[in-house]
């Protein structure tokens, strides 16, 4: 079944015109210490200027190192920083506690005063990626490019319902196996398989059938 699907995969004119490269970049690598746990070390970034979707032009994303689950967060524009501390306790802690470390890129939120008072009041230490050392940041950066991927591949032609997919996309990527755990995300955090819906029907119910 996999040469088949190579071979599909190589003969989609969608594949072809939207999809890109996913090896590493030639750059240097900057040696960061592994996780030893889920959400225990966590990197986030921003992807900017997407066509206005139900009101939201950014998507905030958030990658555990560890199991590579990733959240995808639609946001109505270029968040401060106390709407960041905000949507983190929201998103992040509600969900997966205090990670230990926290690495972004140098952005203003992520550089600016009350950010880094915030990490130290939560006992989270910071990490900055370096413009030289772009893959300090590569996990985010490759999760931005799978999103932006699945964004053009599926949207309607006006591009403006991606908020309305982002939770299918969520989905779609942290239950797809990764080459370096061999596991989905999913399947690392939870010890279990993903049950997904069942397929939706396309026309809605009759009045008999609800009886």
């Amino acid at each position: 079944m996999k040469p088949d699907v190579e071979d599909y995969v190589k003969s989609c004119s969608i594949c072809a015109t939207m999809k890109h490269r996913t090896g590493k970049p030639p750059v240097l690598l900057q040696q960061v210490a592994e996780p030893t746990q889920p959400w225990e070390e966590i990197v986030m970034d921003f992807i900017i200027e997407l066509p206005k979707s139900e009101g939201n032009t950014i998507i905030w994303t958030v990658v555990d190192l560890f199991s590579k689950q990733t959240h995808f967060v639609a946001c109505k524009g270029l968040l401060s920083v106390k709407k960041l501390a905000k949507l983190f306790v929201k998103h992040i802690y509600r969900l997966h506690g205090i990670p230990r470390r926290i690495i972004s890129d140098r952005g203003v939120q992520f550089t600016a005063k009350f950010w880094r008072e915030f990490l130290k009041s939560i006992g989270s230490s910071q990490g900055l990626s370096s413009a030289f050392h772009p893959a300090c940041n590569g996990a985010a950066e490759r999760a931005n490019a799978m999103i932006e991927q699945y964004i053009r591949c599926y949207v309607n032609y006006q591009q403006e319902n991606w908020a309305e997919l982002l939770p299918f996309a969520e989905v779609a990527y942290n239950n797809a196996v990764h080459s370096s755990t061999g596991l989905t995300p999913f399947q690392i955090n939870t010890g279990m398989d993903f049950v997904p819906m069942p397929e939706l029907p396309k026309q809605p119910p009759t009045s008999m059938s609800l009886t």
